[in-house]
């Protein structure tokens, strides 16, 4: 069954396919007597093709064929035409045509040769000529008049005092066989009055004509297409050109294409607005009505409009217009062309008095922000001072207790207002201790803009005084700086009071890890020991024997030296361990102190039972630290390591060590399968004095991330995979 409509709907499909691709083919033929450098032509063609476009419900093409019959009238110019658009149109037809004007008598032959069927709208000038046109089901005649006597009464009810009617006309065929006619128009509606005729002349013959006609003369420009030489032109341009002239009378026309040029106005034709309303009636062609059963009669496209500038240069009022005018091109009023200037005086009072008030209030604000500024820096630690971008002192804040910064200099004599603080700190670079090329340095690049703030710390005259000097650039236009000058020597003295105590920690925790060593160590120093005395022994027999074997013994005395070597290494590695000293810094190859670690713990590993694994990175890690505290810190991990194994039964005791270099740092990690840290023992595996060791003191990873921080590295502890934990160590390389 679905089958069955399946094929049923593709049947439908078929037969509508047709008339559906008939719907998308619509195709529209407009024919117009001009081509579309004149604006009427252009208007009324514009908008003809854009409304058929847009109110059409499906794609329909609009063809448009400009005649230029005004240019090129001969009868073997239309015999041309008439070949043209048989060789074009001879297998093409289409759905509606539609004629403009002149172009009628033209397409009506054309269309009952070519398209004697297809229905034909025909716009014309006039009635009578809509009348003319032949009785028939495929054409309709309408009109769009050009109502030449309602202009010539709204002229001459705008200039009562007007003698002259003046009609201008050109030379086209088509305007000399219509002069009779427009005559007869501006006649019958200018009776009394002199009626004068322009045309058959050049261009330059009518300008000058113009010119001289009598000051109570009016204008009707209806059209002006060629001259008498056959000069082609459009009027549109013959009105400019007239206008521009500045002699003329004032200009009526009937084309509303022509307002805003020069013309004072009329009742004007909108082609725009015939555009769209002959386009809306081509649309009912297209959905099949018989041209003949549409509305006879004229097209309501005219309107009585004006050019407000030419209302005014003519002293015309807008009071005798006819009822319903349009006046275009309005020239502001006082208030429009001087909007802002007006509203500026206006408000030049309101605003003076808002700026005086708010003057007022901010004189106010301003003495409460100095009284607190002054109570903000009365509470500050030190002496403040705020420097100009040359480094002057503008204002200043001593501090309650005088120090001697150096010999002879206090922060009061440093930050005395007007005097230089940045020379005094030059002056000081020349003649004190090395600190104050820092000091001037960070005043220099906060004065010029090169930083935004900066903090030194240098030594005082007197032993152990310490001062820090802060500089923040201001944020204000002319520049400057806040310098602050506070007593630094309480709190470095407390954290070489503090650093001192954990180098302390530190030595007692690494006395501590090598006691728990000594068992191993012991073990490692009694191999060598025992190797020397054996060679020893060895040598003295030989020395007896006749004769000496001098090669053995030289191979034997070679032995004890390497052996003694070996033992005086071990005790030198304890000795550096044990060794209590301030920080050293240098440069070291990280693999090389953890290689001298596993090498002092691997017999500890063995007499444990513990597989002590060591993968070090194949190229050196250069740091620069204090190669014991670092020792001390590896140390550290790996006894930890060795002691959380400890309970595991045997062969299951293994820890790894591993080096690698991650970008810029080198990343240490130590491994173990012992039981693993829980989530309580993650939270506060590194703080002093927790333990998870029966007899431990909890200091040892403490005091190594202490040293890591010193070094600028890092010091985790993470959950091991599987089982056990790891110790991730990261160190900067340098």
């Amino acid at each position: 069954m679905q089958s069955v409509m399946r094929v049923l709907g593709l049947l439908l499909l078929l037969l509508a396919a047709p008339s559906l691709a008939e719907e998308r083919a619509k195709t529209v033929l407009l024919f117009v007597p001009e081509d579309d450098t004149v604006p009427a032509t252009a208007g009324f063609s514009r908008n003809f093709r854009q409304t058929v476009q847009r109110e059409w419900r499906a794609p329909v093409t609009v063809n448009i064929e400009y005649l230029d019959m005004a240019w090129f009238s001969s009868p073997e110019y239309e015999r041309a035409l008439r070949d043209f658009y048989v060789t074009k149109y001879r297998s093409r037809r289409p759905d509606a045509l539609v004629v403009f004007a002149d172009a009628t008598p033209f397409l009506l032959k054309l269309q009952q040769e070519l398209w004697p069927e297809v229905p034909l709208l025909c716009i014309l000038n006039d009635d009578f000529l809509a009348e003319a046109v032949p009785k028939s089901p495929y054409l309709r005649g309408n009109w769009a008049d050009l109502d030449i006597p309602a202009t010539v009464k709204v002229a001459l009810q705008l200039l009562p005092d007007t003698r002259h009617v003046v009609l201008v006309l050109g030379s086209s065929q088509r305007e000399l066989d219509a002069w009779s006619w427009v005559e007869q128009e501006v006649r019958s509606a200018a009776p009394g009055r002199e009626f004068i005729g322009l045309s058959g002349l050049t261009l330059e013959e009518l300008r000058q004509r113009v010119r001289t006609l009598p000051e109570d003369s009016v204008v009707f420009l209806i059209g002006f297409m060629r001259d008498s030489k056959g000069q082609n032109f459009s009027g549109y341009d013959v009105l400019r050109l007239l206008h521009a002239d500045g002699g003329s009378p004032p200009i009526f026309s009937v084309h509303k294409t022509m307002l805003g040029s020069g013309i004072v106005g009329g009742v004007l034709l909108d082609y725009e607005l015939l555009g769209r309303q002959v386009a809306r009636r081509t649309l009912r062609l297209l959905e099949g009505e018989p041209a003949s059963s549409l509305p006879p009669g004229p097209f309501e496209a005219n309107e009585v409009a004006f050019d407000a500038r030419e209302l005014q240069r003519w002293n015309i009022s807008e009071s005798r217009l006819p009822p319903g005018s349009v006046v275009l091109f309005s020239q502001p009023g006082l208030w429009e062309r001087h909007r802002w200037l007006i509203a500026g005086v206006l408000g030049a009072g309101l605003l003076q008095a808002v700026l005086i008030a708010v003057l007022l209030l901010e004189r106010r604000g301003r003495m409460v922000a100095q009284r607190l500024q002054l109570a903000v820096l009365d509470s500050l630690p030190g002496s403040v001072a705020i420097l100009n971008r040359h480094g002057v002192v503008l204002r200043a804040h001593p501090a309650s207790v005088q120090l001697e910064i150096l010999e002879g200099l206090t922060a009061e004599k440093l930050f005395v207002p007007g005097g230089s603080c940045l020379e005094t700190f030059r002056e000081a670079v020349r003649t004190g201790p090395p600190e104050m090329a820092a000091v001037a340095a960070l005043l220099q690049d906060v004065l010029s803009g090169r930083a935004h703030e900066g903090v030194v710390e240098f030594r005082g005259f007197t032993a152990d005084t310490w001062f820090e000097l802060r500089a923040r650039r201001l944020e204000l236009p002319e520049g400057g700086a806040v310098v602050s000058l506070v007593d630094a020597s309480p709190r470095r003295r407390a954290e070489v009071d503090a650093r001192r105590a954990r180098d302390e920690r530190a030595h007692l925790e690494r006395v501590a890890a090598v006691g728990e060593l000594g068992v191993s160590i012991a073990h490692e120093l009694n191999q060598p020991l025992a190797a020397i005395l054996t060679n020893a022994e060895m040598a003295q027999r030989l020395l007896q024997r006749t004769p000496t074997d001098i090669s053995l013994l030289r191979e034997m005395l070679q032995d004890i030296v390497s052996d003694d070597k070996r033992a005086g290494e071990i005790i030198r590695h304890m000795r550096a361990l044990l060794k209590k000293d301030e920080f050293a810094f240098g440069h070291h190859d990280f693999n090389e102190l953890v290689r001298q670690v596993l090498r002092l713990v691997s017999t500890d590993a063995q007499l444990r039972g513990v597989s002590l694994t060591s993968q070090l990175a194949d190229s050196p890690l250069p740091v620069k630290a204090d190669g014991v505290q670092l020792q001390q810190v590896v140390l550290n991990l790996v006894v930890n390591a060795l002691d959380a194994v400890g309970s595991c039964p045997a062969g299951e005791r293994q820890v790894w060590v591993r080096t690698r270099k991650l970008e810029d740092r080198a990343e240490l990690l130590v491994e173990d399968t012992g039981p693993g840290l829980s989530d309580e023992v993650l939270a506060r595996l590194f703080e002093p004095f927790f333990t998870t060791k029966s007899k431990g003191l909890g200091m040892g990873l403490s005091i190594s991330r202490s040293i890591l921080e010193v070094h600028h590295g890092r010091l985790q502890a993470e959950r091991r995979p599987g089982r056990g934990a790891l110790f991730r160590c990261t160190l900067p390389l340098g």
